[in-house]
């Protein structure tokens, strides 16, 4: 399975523009107004692996956890292999912050030139209402680095939080495994009302290119919240998936949104659907990846008639390789 960082685009939260709220229903394959047809024909033989590179997008995921090691700031050998781009971004809000809500023009000056723990640079231009961040050969960690810039623009101060519009062009390299190459734009909002910072991004396409694999999110809504009391994470999407892995595209909606506690890598309840042409999955989540197996149960609508003819039950592992 390819890493799919934005994919879960990337800490990332607010409620889902297309949200599908409905716990159960049947299958079919159409897709929403402005997302293109799904091309994918879904079946028993390929539910696993639509099912784990669609839920794996859904929660930002990577494969591998250490592609974005460096850029979450953990380190490689513990870093859980979700909300991998949203914690990438939410440091890079967090320590651009301060620039970017309103200041004295002099304060508004370009950033010096920071080395990196390891090697490299990573150097901060300053505007009135947002700033960009490039990155050269920096690396914080042994074996991993990152090229490229994020800006984070015309960021304005709302009820409780800011937005911003977002580009990226990144390369993250991890040795002993292909580049992973992340460009795209989308938009940005992030509220924090008591303990629960809600973030969210959405945009017309982000590209993700690692090796041989290739992915694409077109027409995405990415929303993702945290409780800073508790530690859970509730994670909502609509997206129509593009990927060389599953050979085609897949339309993706929330049904359930995510619900992942403290500590844990996977979610322990929640539901999306998977359409296809013609077809689609509906994957329900049993138990994180403590719980006993099976852990994911997934439905397959073969012909589209609104019935789930199949169910299949996996664990999480079966869905992360």
């Amino acid at each position: 399975m390819t890493a799919v960082s934005v994919t879960k685009l990337l800490a990332v939260p607010v409620a889902l523009v297309a949200l599908i709220s409905c716990g159960g229903g049947g299958g079919g394959g159409g897709s929403q107004p402005g997302v293109p047809a799904p091309t994918l024909a879904l079946t028993p033989a390929n539910a696993q692996n639509v099912a784990g590179e669609a839920t794996l997008a859904s929660l930002d995921a990577s494969q591998k956890g250490t592609t974005f090691g460096l850029a979450a700031g953990a380190q490689s050998d513990t870093l859980p292999r979700t909300h991998v781009f949203r914690r990438f971004l939410a440091q890079q809000v967090d320590a651009l912050i301060g620039r970017l809500l309103p200041q004295p023009a002099f304060a508004r000056t370009p950033a010096a030139v920071m080395a990196c723990t390891i090697s490299g640079t990573t150097s901060t231009d300053a505007t009135a209402n947002g700033a960009t961040v490039t990155f050269s050969a920096c690396s914080d960690i042994p074996g991993e680095s990152i090229n490229g810039s994020i800006t984070i623009a015309n960021v304005v101060q709302i009820p409780n939080g800011i937005s911003a519009s977002v580009s990226s062009d990144l390369t993250f390299s991890f040795t002993g495994f292909p580049d992973e190459h992340f460009t795209g734009s989308f938009n940005l909002s992030q509220v924090t009302i008591g303990t629960v910072t809600t973030t969210a991004i959405s945009g017309p396409a982000i590209a993700i290119t690692q090796g041989l694999d290739n992915q694409q999110l077109v027409s995405f809504t990415l929303v993702s919240s945290i409780d800073s009391a508790s530690g859970a994470t509730t994670d909502s999407v609509t997206l129509h998936l593009e990927s060389t892995d599953i050979g085609g595209s897949v339309n993706i909606t929330t049904l359930t949104p995510f619900q992942t506690a403290a500590g844990k890598t996977f979610p322990h309840a929640g539901a999306i659907l998977v359409s296809g042409m013609g077809s689609a999955l509906k994957v329900t989540v049993l138990g994180d990846e403590s719980a006993p197996a099976p852990q994911v149960r997934i439905e397959v609508d073969a012909n589209g008639d609104g019935l789930f003819e199949t169910v299949l039950t996996r664990n999480w592992s079966d869905l992360s390789v």
